[in-house]
């Protein structure tokens, strides 16, 4: 909008050239000038929000307003902003899930019973204790299969998670293995992690018994012949169809062939 434009213009020239007819003007003056600007800006949906709202937020307006009021706008605005963004780590840290099962797979040719835990959503401060509480060492298997492919290891607080509970298991002679691991992920882990263990951890071939999926390393993943379907060779097939051989013809050659099998037409103007 221009007003809002030319107000931020004419606010810049007075406060770097024009302070001093600024100062010609009365206090009083600029009291009301500035109760007008409160009075035409304040959007009372506020109070609505405030009833109807959301916690967070109705604690974030009245933490500004207040700091504001007995401090300046500018610590007001700052401690809003932080109180805002603790608040949206916390509501993420609670989106973490997992699709947990208890199947037979092949680890490192040898099979046997593991708990398979796919990991979907971001794993950091606010949602680690969650994390956590999806392993139970009294019950849980020997083997601790942990799939990272659809989970963002984003802090220290998640590496410490992961190594706290790769530690509880190896106190009870079981074992917890990585896979899928991202490489940012891999990264963060071997920056901040015991290089050892994850390389004990990493360094496995898993392959699903169910689906034939094998899995090599950190992720690398490869599909058993048996029981799949060879992409390339369904391409070769579909290519070799003869709907797919079928010559192409030219618009030229297709208007001929009509002109061929309806006649010769004749147009006649009407009007004419």
């Amino acid at each position: 909008r221009v007003s809002s434009t030319m107000s931020g213009v004419f606010m810049l020239l007075f406060i770097v050239a024009l302070s001093g007819f600024i100062a010609l003007l009365p206090i009083s003056t600029l009291t009301g000038v500035l109760f007008m600007v409160v009075l035409s800006t304040f959007q009372y949906k506020t109070f609505v929000i405030l009833r109807y709202g959301r916690l967070s937020d109705s604690i974030a307006i009245l933490l500004v307003t207040l700091i504001a009021v007995f401090l300046n706008l500018a610590v007001g605005i700052a401690v809003g902003i932080i109180f805002s963004a603790l608040v949206h780590a916390w509501d993420s840290g609670s989106h973490v899930e997992a699709d947990i099962a208890i199947k037979q797979m092949l680890i490192n040719g040898e099979e046997c019973e593991v708990k398979y835990v796919h990991v979907r959503g971001a794993i950091f401060f606010s949602s680690t204790r969650k994390f956590v509480n999806l392993f139970n060492v009294a019950s849980d298997p020997d083997v601790i299969i942990l799939d990272l492919k659809d989970a963002l290891v984003i802090d220290h607080s998640a590496v410490a998670a992961i190594q706290g509970i790769s530690h509880r298991f190896a106190q009870a002679d079981k074992r917890v293995l990585l896979t899928n691991v991202a490489a940012k992920c891999h990264g963060r882990l071997h920056r901040t992690g015991d290089h050892a263990a994850l390389g004990n951890q990493l360094s496995n071939t898993i392959e699903d018994i169910e689906s034939n999926i094998k899995k090599v390393g950190s992720g690398e993943t490869h599909h058993s012949n048996s029981g799949l379907v060879d992409e390339h060779q369904v391409g070769q097939t579909l290519q070799n169809l003869q709907l797919f051989q079928a010559p192409i013809d030219s618009a030229e050659y297709s208007v001929e062939m009509l002109v061929e099998k309806q006649g010769p037409v004749t147009i006649h103007d009407k009007e004419a």
